[in-house]
């Protein structure tokens, strides 16, 4: 039998993923459809390195975690694992990731063309720009399903509630757009006035839930020209409720919230997103790479709304912590430590309703 070609095996694997979300999604047990309570950690993450699995490397990775009923989220290599002093177990299958690069290792070379040495006589090697980025797969294995590894359990990071809603109020409010509020049942983004609508807070069975929704809709909100640009965004708008391109938008936006829910600490709930599940479904139907893409979107708007937080917290003179520690903070689901005094909501008066994005709440 001829090898398959790297493209084949693109599509293949493609497909894999793709046929598995989709039998998760008929089922409503896909990631973005579960409620995930504060504090969860849910997105995968290298045990090793600390690192965070990104797009849709860590949504396969949630979905495999969900379907084999793993209770940790941390993955690893098979020489990651044994490097630790772990040991994979008979008969344990892995699960496939790609890794996307640009850049590619070669050996330094001195001004006579010799391989530049350390002191221990390995070679030196330094980063070059590829002219074409290269996609390569690896296995990765839960750490479940491996023995010997000493690590700390898994124990959820539960904060308390007002320091991460004052967390998610900054986040929102440094989203954008502007904030309104209306008595109501309806939460949705107006991209024509860059305005997201919500209802009052109260009105809400749970604080959680109130930012929970909020996050979904400044999500719709990093789409906008001035900001990331999306695509399905626009055509979402133009074609209308009840299309495939209001199901993609809404598929990123729902993706994007969990991340976001996750990274700030309040959670997530997936009720917003029952409507869609038809469109999620036909749309990876028709095209196997579109759960990728969502994924990819997914995760630039979760990154775009947590950098601006971390902007306006370094632009802050009263603050003195750094970019970096801001940052660090954000990997470990923390949030921003934001201390300037929450935006009260205002009421205003109900707008009309067209040409918007978000479902009722």
């Amino acid at each position: 039998m001829a090898k398959k070609s790297f493209w084949q095996r693109g599509e293949d694997y493609a497909k894999k993923v793709s046929g598995e979300l989709i039998d998760q999604i008929k089922r409503g047990v896909a990631p973005w459809q579960k409620p995930w309570k504060p504090g969860e950690q849910i997105s995968a993450e290298n045990f090793s390195t600390g690192k965070r699995y990104t797009g849709g490397n860590s949504l396969y990775l949630m979905s495999r975690g969900i379907r084999e009923g793993r209770g940790d989220n941390r993955w690893g290599t098979y020489n990651q694992i044994r490097e630790a002093g772990g040991q994979v177990r008979k008969g344990e299958k892995g699960t496939q990731v790609l890794f996307f690069t640009d850049r590619t290792a070669k050996a330094a070379k001195d001004e006579q063309g010799k391989t530049i040495k350390d002191k221990d006589g390995k070679t030196i090697y330094e980063e070059e720009q590829r002219s074409r980025p290269i996609c390569k797969q690896y296995t990765v294995f839960n750490v479940e399903q491996a023995d010997g590894l000493e690590l700390k359990p898994r124990e959820a990071q539960v904060r308390p509630e007002w320091d991460a809603h004052r967390d998610a109020e900054k986040v929102i409010a440094a989203s954008g757009p502007t904030v309104h509020h209306v008595a109501g049942d309806r939460a949705y983004y107006r991209v024509a006035e860059d305005k997201v609508v919500l209802p009052e807070p109260p009105q809400f069975p749970t604080r959680n839930g109130y930012y929970q929704t909020a996050l979904h809709e400044c999500g719709h909100s990093t789409g906008h020209p001035d900001r990331l640009d999306r695509d399905t965004l626009k055509d979402g708008l133009d074609n209308g409720f009840g299309s495939p391109e209001y199901a993609r938008e809404e598929l990123r936006a729902e993706i994007g919230a969990m991340m976001t829910g996750e990274r700030v600490g309040v959670g997530h709930d997936p009720q917003r997103g029952a409507a869609y599940v038809e469109g999620w479904v036909k749309a990876l139907e028709d095209d196997p790479h579109e759960i990728h893409r969502a994924a990819r979107d997914a995760q630039k708007m979760s990154d775009y709304l947590m950098n601006r937080a971390i902007e306006r917290e370094v632009q802050t003179p009263a603050k003195e912590k750094t970019r970096a520690e801001l940052t660090h903070e954000y990997s470990h689901a923390r949030g921003p430590q934001i201390s300037q005094t929450p935006k009260q909501p205002t009421q205003q008066p109900a707008q009309t309703q067209q040409r918007d994005v978000g479902p009722s709440r």
